[in-house]
């Protein structure tokens, strides 16, 4: 195979594999997909390196830090993400939603916040699903949660 139709047929993988990447993100396709895409247009711009007996390995040795770069590069291009909710006290704080009624001192109602459901009480009355509320605490295995238009539990009392 000539360099010229493996410059292109690296060129056009690596294209496939970013394209791949951007219908399904997640699996990390972007990264080999830059690298092929920069060796094809290496191998254009310089055929004959790979006539040269050490030009293999001179390819060979710029993968780890064509992949280094490559990595680096894409992360400052992605949105940071939020830190993990290790516990509930990490909660307090943070806005959600009622998923079922909220009433005081009964942990039978659910909000949604992070992402995720947690069992909560009331400090303010019932709460009904679709109202926004704020964590003000966390009491047990349950959050306290107040209307999110209200600054503070001691509002409600």
């Amino acid at each position: 195979m000539d360099a010229a139709t493996l410059a292109a047929l690296l060129v056009l993988t690596g294209v496939v594999l970013d394209l791949l990447e951007i219908v399904v993100p997640g699996f990390f396709l972007a990264v080999p997909g830059t690298a092929a895409i920069i060796y094809g247009v290496l191998i254009a711009l310089f055929p004959w390196i790979l006539e040269e007996p050490w030009g293999p390995w001179l390819l060979a040795l710029l993968a780890a830090p064509l992949t280094l770069a490559t990595v680096w590069f894409y992360r400052r291009l992605s949105p940071p993400q939020r830190p993990v909710t290790s516990s509930y006290e990490g909660l307090v704080g943070l806005e959600g939603v009622v998923v079922e009624t909220v009433v005081p001192d009964e942990p039978r109602g659910r909000v949604r916040v992070a992402g995720d459901e947690w069992p909560a009480v009331s400090r303010c009355g019932a709460l009904h699903p679709g109202t926004r509320v704020r964590v003000v605490g966390v009491e047990g295995v349950h959050l306290i949660v107040v209307p999110a238009s209200r600054h503070g539990e001691e509002s409600c009392k």
